[in-house]
């Protein structure tokens, strides 16, 4: 199991010391009352407070980079190739990196010279009529790495449709590792 680390596993000895302790005094100093509202109070605070743990757990001890990036247009069926290697910075093993490849087509030829680069909206207007001319995006995600020990580097190799109508793309990786 490589999600959880020692320091999660110490979270979660301490979460559960915690909650039991709220417990125990809830139920000793409240003998005439209602103990449905204090017990859900205490589960519903333990899990929201574990959760933020966790997550700040992963932010700073499942760590990676992308490194030497290289893309290339595959003319034949219209697709690009995404190669490089991940490399795990933390001290930990890290379960699952996942990259999730963006390509933009927003180049300013395409948005005219006449108008200015930033246009003021409002947050109606995502309600309403959306102008797709001006940004058009795809995007896709692809799990690059499993099981990646402390140090570790992988190669890896993803491929992706590339849409023949985009003038200038603009392509965009975001690593998440958990």
């Amino acid at each position: 199991m490589t999600y959880m680390t020692s320091l999660h596993w110490v979270a979660l000895i301490l979460t559960i010391l915690l909650f039991s302790f709220i417990l125990w005094l809830t139920m000793r100093y409240n003998e005439k009352q209602s103990l449905l509202a204090p017990i859900l109070a205490n589960i519903l605070i333990t899990f929201l407070l574990t959760a933020l743990i966790f997550y700040a757990l992963d932010k700073y001890t499942k760590v990676a980079r992308l490194e030497n990036i290289v893309q290339k247009k595959v003319l034949i069926n219209e697709s690009f190739s995404i190669s490089g290697q991940i490399r795990n910075t933390g001290k930990f093993t890290i379960g699952t990196c996942t990259l999730e490849v963006k390509i933009f087509n927003a180049s300013l030829e395409r948005i005219g010279t006449d108008s200015a680069i930033f246009v003021p909206k409002s947050a109606f207007q995502n309600f309403f009529k959306r102008d797709a001319t001006l940004v058009i995006e795809t995007k896709k995600k692809f799990v690059i790495a499993e099981n990646l020990a402390k140090g570790e580097i992988r190669n890896f190799t993803v491929f992706m449709p590339y849409p023949p109508s985009y003038e200038k793309p603009y392509t965009r990786y975001d690593l998440s590792c958990y």
